[in-house]
């Protein structure tokens, strides 16, 4: 039982969190509105709204009109009260976006992940947060959170990462510990499928589903599960790491032990080497595979469908284990519709009952607008969560940046892609410990 003592403080932080949220969704508002959507005093309101003021996280921004009688002061959080980064890291490019406290992302861009790998990348990342800050006029102490993707298995406990051999060097790093002496602000590390995965929880295609699988497809295999918004990352954070799965390809094989059977047979090296090894054309890379599929390569028909065939029985076994309401299918390869459909074929005729299966609509975003998501979610609750009450404060989708603006601006050398459908608020991930 709480303290008498500690009640007043409790109170407070629960007026203030109601207040937060009805500006987080509903603003901007008048402190009627607020009053009316909240629960609480008027008088009680005007307390919280005066010292959102003071503090700067909260500003007015106009007036009602339009109605019979008095006009209200409307109110809005003040977008410059703190922001917050997501990056995703790949084995070939880094993105990074900058978003304000209200959800509205303001700037996004790519670039080439640093062949050094290791250190190099983290310099690298510490360069285009600080790049993203300077171009929307944000004062890099003002980034308060940076959430990072990468592939492997975070260690909770020891902070490394591990089992991420697409990417030299990050497992022989303390990631977040070196980030964030380089950042100032808080730096959380995530699995880059289990970001993806909240990307298409939270402004995707999967923001219906209780129990949702993201399993992804490229230089790699991947897997994320979430149930009820939840996060699954077992003991010791290597939950999903299918690539293991022993399917595919012989499990004892002593090739395989540091990729996994599965990830060895059907990952971007697997086909590349089955298409070679059959005789194929002359080809660098997966995606020259497909164009031969295009040209009615029946080689490349039959390794696409191959491949498709085995990532089927890891789907059918992701069903089993886990009865997801949807699987998303993502990634370089996962992503393309030709993979997809015979996927999806293969899937019907290995699995008793195969659950419904959607292309990712984030695609190549998914992972970066997950990390913004976890990291927006760390931010909301350190500053208005309550850590003597369970709860979480929900994100709503993303607010464009701009008044007509339907996507964030894109600093990248690669094509714009457009933003999905607004969606009703979404809690993500799990709560973090204060």
């Amino acid at each position: 039982m709480l303290q008498p003592t500690s009640q007043p403080r409790v109170t407070r932080q629960i007026s203030q969190r109601a207040v937060f949220e009805g500006l987080l969704h509903k603003g901007p508002i008048s402190r009627a509105e607020l009053s009316k959507a909240t629960g609480l005093s008027k008088q009680t309101i005007s307390e919280v709204v005066d010292e959102f003021e003071r503090r700067g996280w909260a500003r007015p921004i106009g007036r009602t009109s339009g109605n019979i009688g008095r006009t209200a002061v409307l109110y809005e959080l003040c977008t410059d009260g703190g922001y917050v980064v997501g990056v995703d890291v790949g084995g070939t490019k880094v993105t990074a976006a900058i978003a304000d406290m209200s959800c509205a992302t303001l700037l996004e861009a790519t670039e080439p992940t640093d062949p050094s790998g290791g250190g190099a990348i983290l310099d690298q990342i510490a360069r285009l947060v600080a790049r993203l800050a300077r171009e929307v006029n944000a004062h890099p102490t003002r980034v308060l959170c940076a959430a990072v993707g990468a592939p492997g298995v975070v260690n909770k406990r020891t902070g490394f990462i591990e089992l991420a051999p697409n990417v030299p060097g990050l497992d022989e790093i303390e990631v977040g510990k070196i980030l964030k002496d380089k950042l100032g602000g808080h730096v959380l590390v995530e699995n880059d499928v289990n970001l993806a995965l909240l990307g298409e929880i939270w402004q995707g295609c999967a923001r219906e589903a209780a129990h949702v699988a993201f399993l992804a497809f490229g230089t790699g295999v991947g897997l994320g599960l979430a149930a009820n918004g939840r996060l699954i990352r077992g003991e010791n954070g290597a939950a999903g790491e299918i690539g293991y799965l022993p399917v595919g390809g012989d499990a004892f094989a002593p090739e395989t032990p540091s990729q996994g059977a599965l990830e060895y047979e059907i990952g971007a090296g697997g086909i590349l080497r089955r298409y070679r090894a059959a005789g194929g054309a002359s080809v660098g890379n997966v995606r020259e595979i497909f164009d031969q599929l295009a040209h009615g390569d029946p080689l490349a028909e039959r390794i696409i469908d191959d491949t498709a065939r085995v990532a089927a029985l890891a789907a059918s076994s992701v069903a089993a284990m886990f009865d997801p309401q949807l699987i998303v299918v993502g990634g370089a390869i996962g992503g393309r519709s030709e993979f997809l459909d015979r996927l999806q074929i293969h899937l019907s005729r290995c699995a008793r009952r195969p659950p419904e299966m959607r292309s990712s609509a984030l695609q190549n975003r998914a992972g970066v607008v997950g990390a913004l998501a976890v990291a927006l979610n760390w931010l909301h609750e350190d500053m208005f969560g309550l850590p003597d009450l369970p709860g979480e404060l929900p994100l709503p989708y993303p607010k464009a940046s701009g008044p007509k603006a339907s996507s964030p601006k894109i600093s990248s050398p690669s094509p714009k892609t457009s933003s999905p459908k607004t969606s009703s608020p979404k809690t993500l991930g799990e709560k973090t410990a204060r």
